[in-house]
């Protein structure tokens, strides 16, 4: 038995010797392929074991392996390598970085940076984004992709949408910054979505702040296009061709809808409009013949659209070139003179005149032509009784077309206009020029590691527009006596001078960059306005519209200068490629302020943790870094410090109180000094941000995650003054926003099925933290307002909460606030806050914010060969809407209605618990601010569907591409509001007033057929 033991014990020390001698040591080293440099922390395992070590900080490693095993190399951002062991061996290996989101090269301000190096919230929007859209500004083109930026379109051709980046935190300007190129811009509706190469969305205070006092509401980072080094040239033609038709259209009360609630009225005036339609256009009582619906009338039922681009681009080995062309038409849905034209050219050229000098320049032309329509026909339409036409011949004083009259079924003039007859007595056209040219030159001073740049940036814009009155008539207040046209030119030269330099350099693992920059800027304006009437004896023709034609002739002239001075530098630093650092300091003048200077800092951290060692052997997370960031920013996009110093004498000023003055009867006059003046200074941003940025699962999900607190201090406002004095604007409030962001994406591939799938959600807070004192400050429209309080949203919208309609009579008498004010059945009941049994003031409340508190967007993608399929939702939710367009019922209260409206009327107990009764509607009890004009204007969007199929145009293999495509923008919304559309911008009618809709453009559907060729 013991022998046995031993012949056991020798045979397995023979099978370890044996094991031992077909074991050999590996080491080596592990680079980047690209620059050569070391890669800390790369994972190498024997394939199908759980054998391995990770490089050392000089990306070295020794491993005994089994000879013949397979080494696998893998390091989040590059693509994993396999090697086969034969001997002992010094290995080399070069991994090529892996076309990953964490390693795509970002714009930031005055550079560029890899996504995994940032440590702050940026958004990059790849150009096949923004194609995707058929819409004539590139922001439309973004609605719904970016979490945290809110996008609100205008359906007018060639209009400006709405951009606001996490939240509102001033009434003067909610827009971000754009900077094309190095230059800065208030909207970049002059750009062509083709010539756009690059778009990176600058969210927190830390990326922005190197931008300083022109980023307070973030920065929109845009690169058009360029060439290549020794790439041949590409040309590539892409356009599009289609048409928009009205999208949720609104449904109003038809003839008899209205006849039936005047009728129901029983007033003696709404009866004899009913009469009179149906005596001189036929029909009876309920049962009229005429029946128009305006909104039909002023609306085409398609409009077409259309886009055509040509690209040239390429580049030898010491230049690189980009040309383009971009026309673009855009018909709007008014059914009148409505269009928007625009002519791109677009070009580069970068040339290596030396090893260490690098010259350049970029220039951007554009020239549109745009006629705007007569938004004021949209509330007209609304307003307008259907029972009488849009032309009558028996209004033989209408000239020169014969346009009905309201006045024609009992209306008093200036009741309620003709919208068709609004629409098309209107002329406004705009001529923009805009030219953008960038000249710069770049330095290698030292080696790659001290690089000057020079870059000179300029933007000229020539506005010239044009507007005609015709002599016209359709009653005494739709009318004018005499033509007239007034024009007005402007004229904007703005410059931008940027120096920097750039020191980059690596230390062993560590790895520093500084800039050091100086900008120099002025901005001027100049208007020259001018008017005139035209007599009868000049024919309505544009050859005409001159003012030397004119009689009356009224003349003004205009002028404003801006300049701006600012120092900056921003130094970034990271260890292993594992702990990330970022400061920035920029210090602004504006000529704006009193107070010249202005100072903001910012500072940034990221720590990459899945390259820790106690991450190594986890399988959930393939990338994860964490990113803490805090900035302050300014802004001067506010009014310039004005006012002035009165001097007020008379009686009323006298001192002298009970007397009549001296011995000979006079009056003693007494003298006031009153000064207004508006001492005011930056708007302060204070923003901190905390994210993860995240790949699981092999890359096929990737993320973000934000929470983000932005105070806004300093925030001007325009308060109320004591003693009757006029309001002034000032530095009064303190405005905090916050929320989170998320964003996820996947992408996989299953046999020839590729798909992706992906969203993101943000969260809005917007809060009034101070008023420096004051309760409260009112804004909007004085009989529908809002208010801004401490504690609650910026402007919100404020007046009683309607709590049901009175039923019947003895609710009436049971309730002493109906006794008081004389209410009857059908009327609505308010609810009586402080309990103390009288309707007043203290019982208005807070209706909602138009801010909404969740925005989102999803995206889903697929491929099958050469087939591809894309369909983008997005929405938002939380937010309210002031519905004027029925509130105007306040002045007009026999105005018509939307068909939701008009057909639940309450008709008698029972009926509704909503809506007040036909008679009801003409009383200013049920016509006052309150949640019943308060809507809900939450929404899910079908943004985009896209079906696109790509082939070759030939089989030689340098046969030119080609991609057809199917596109549907906008097709469907899902929604409450009983508007046109639940997309409501600022309204210049309403002072502060985002969310009153009013005039609203309705927002359009397009579809489109589109085609890319590619030579």
């Amino acid at each position: 038995m013991r022998k046995k033991v031993w012949y056991m014990l020798l045979l397995l020390s023979f099978i370890s010797l044996q094991v031992v001698a077909q074991s050999v040591s590996v080491s080596g080293v592990v680079r980047d392929a690209e620059n050569n440099s070391t890669l800390p922390g790369v994972s190498v395992m024997v394939k199908g074991t759980s054998q391995g070590v990770p490089t050392d900080l000089n990306g070295q490693f020794t491993l005994s392996v089994p000879k013949g095993a397979t080494l696998q190399f893998s390091y989040i951002g590059y693509q994993t390598q396999q090697l086969i062991v034969t001997s002992n061996e010094m290995l080399n290996v070069k991994l090529q970085p892996a076309s990953t989101a964490m390693n795509e090269v970002v714009v930031v301000g005055y550079g560029t940076s890899k996504a995994k190096d940032l440590t702050a919230p940026i958004s990059v929007v790849k150009p096949e984004t923004l194609m995707q859209r058929t819409v004539s500004s590139p922001m439309d083109a973004l609605q719904g992709s970016v979490a945290g930026v809110q996008v609100t379109t205008n359906g007018s051709p060639g209009s400006s949408p709405s951009v606001r980046i996490r939240g509102v935190g001033s009434i003067n300007n909610t827009g971000p910054l754009y900077v094309v190129d190095g230059m800065f811009y208030d909207n970049i509706d002059f750009l062509n979505s083709s010539d756009i190469q690059s778009m990176s969305i600058l969210k927190d205070a830390s990326a922005a702040a190197i931008y300083g006092v022109r980023a307070a509401n973030g920065v929109v980072i845009i690169t058009t296009k360029s060439g290549t080094l020794d790439t041949p040239t590409k040309v590539t033609y892409s356009g599009y061709a289609g048409f928009q038709t009205p999208s949720n259209m609104l449904k109003m009360a038809n003839g008899s809808q209205y006849a039936a609630m005047e009728l129901a009225k029983g007033l003696t005036s709404d009866v004899a409009h009913v009469t009179l339609s149906a005596q001189k256009f036929g029909g009876s009582g309920n049962n009229p013949t005429t029946s128009t619906n305006w909104y039909d009338q002023i609306l085409r039922k398609s409009a077409f659209t259309q886009s055509h681009s040509i690209n040239v681009s390429g580049g030898s080995d010491k230049m690189t070139f980009s040309f383009g062309l971009n026309y673009l038409y855009q018909n709007g849905i008014m059914n009148t003179q409505n269009n928007y034209n625009r002519f791109n050219i677009h070009a580069q050229t970068d040339y290596q005149a030396y090893k260490w000098l690098k010259l350049g320049y970029n220039v951007v032309l554009s020239n549109a032509i745009l006629y705007s329509p007569n938004n004021a026909a949209f509330a007209y339409a609304y307003a307008a009784s259907p029972l009488y036409p849009v032309y009558d011949p028996n209004n033989t004083l209408a000239k020169p077309i014969d346009y009905a009259s309201s006045t024609s079924i009992g209306f008093s003039n200036g009741q309620f206009s003709n919208p068709v007859a609004a629409a098309n007595y209107y002329y406004n056209k705009t001529n923009i020029l805009e030219i953008l040219p960038t000249v710069f030159a770049e330095a290698n001073i030292w080696d790659n590691k001290l690089v000057w740049k020079t870059q000179l940036s300029q933007s000229y814009t020539i506005d010239r527009v044009v507007g005609y009155t015709p002599q016209f008539f359709v009653d005494q207040s739709q009318m004018s006596s005499l033509a007239g046209v007034a024009k007005e030119q402007d004229y904007y030269n703005n410059l931008v001078l940027d120096n920097t330099l750039t020191y980059k350099d690596q230390f062993g693992q560590n790895h520093l960059s500084v800039l050091l920059g100086n900008s120099v800027r002025t901005e001027m304006m100049q208007q020259a306005t001018e008017s005139a009437s035209l007599p009868s004896t000049i024919a309505n023709t544009t050859e005409n519209y001159y003012i030397h034609n004119g009689i009356g002739i009224n003349a003004n002239d205009n002028g404003s200068q801006y300049n701006g001075l600012s120092f900056f530098a921003r130094a970034t630093y990271d260890y292993a490629s594992r702990y990330l650092l970022t400061a920035t300091m920029r210090a602004d003048a504006s000529s704006k302020f009193q107070q010249k200077w202005g100072y903001f800092p910012s500072i940034g951290a990221g720590w990459i943790m899945s390259e820790e060692k106690f991450m190594a052997h986890q399988h959930l997370f393939d990338y994860l870094k964490a990113r803490v960031s805090w900035g302050q920013l300014g802004n001067d996009a506010v009014p310039p410090s004005n006012g002035f110093m009165s001097m007020n004498s008379g009686i009323g000023y006298s001192g002298i109180y009970g007397s009549s003055g001296t011995a000979n009867g006079a009056y003693v006059p007494g003298y006031v000094s009153s000064n207004f003046f508006s001492w005011l200074t930056w708007e302060v941003v204070n923003e901190w941000d905390g994210g993860f940025d995240f790949s699981m699962f092999h890359q096929h999900l990737n993320g973000t995650v934000d929470y983000y607190n932005r105070v806004t201090s300093n925030a001007v406002l325009n308060s109320p003054q004591p003693m009757g004095a006029p309001t002034l604007l000032g530095n009064f409030a303190k405005i905090t926003n916050s929320g989170f962001e998320l964003t996820l994406n996947w992408k996989d591939k299953i046999g020839d099925l590729g798909y992706s799938i992906g969203g993101n959600i943000s969260t809005l807070k917007n809060t009034v933290d101070n008023l420096h004192g004051l309760a409260y400050i009112m804004g909007g429209k004085a009989e529908f307002p809002n208010i801004s309080e401490p504690g609650q949203p910026l402007n919100s919208f404020y007046g009683y909460k309607v709590v049901g309609v009175y039923q019947n009579a003895a609710q009436i008498a049971a309730d002493p606030i109906a006794v008081a004010n004389g209410l009857k059945p059908g009327d609505f009941k308010y609810a009586d806050v402080n309990h103390d049994g009288v309707l007043n003031n203290s019982d208005n409340v807070l209706l909602g914010s138009y801010l909404p508190k969740i925005t989102y967007g999803m995206n889903l993608g697929l491929t099958y060969k050469n087939f591809e399929l894309n369909i983008m939702l997005q929405g938002q939710a939380g937010n309210k809407i002031l519905n004027m367009n029925r509130a105007n019922r306040l002045w007009y209260s026999d105005m018509n209605g939307d068909a939701q409206l008009v057909t639940h009327l309450w008709t008698g107990e029972g009926s509704t618990n909503s809506y007040p009764s036909a008679l009801g509607t003409t009383k200013g009890w049920n016509n006052m601010a309150s949640s019943f004009f308060v809507e809900s204007g939450s929404y899910l969007r079908v943004q985009t569907i896209q079906l696109a199929y790509s082939f070759k145009l030939g089989n030689a293999p340098k046969a030119p591409s080609m991609r057809i495509s199917f596109t549907a923008d906008r097709p469907l919304i899902f929604t409450k509001y009983s508007g046109f559309t639940p997309e409501i911008g600022y309204s210049q009618a309403y002072n502060w007033g985002s969310g009153y809709d009013t005039q609203t453009y309705p927002t359009a559907s397009t579809y489109s057929l589109g085609w890319t060729i590619t030579y």
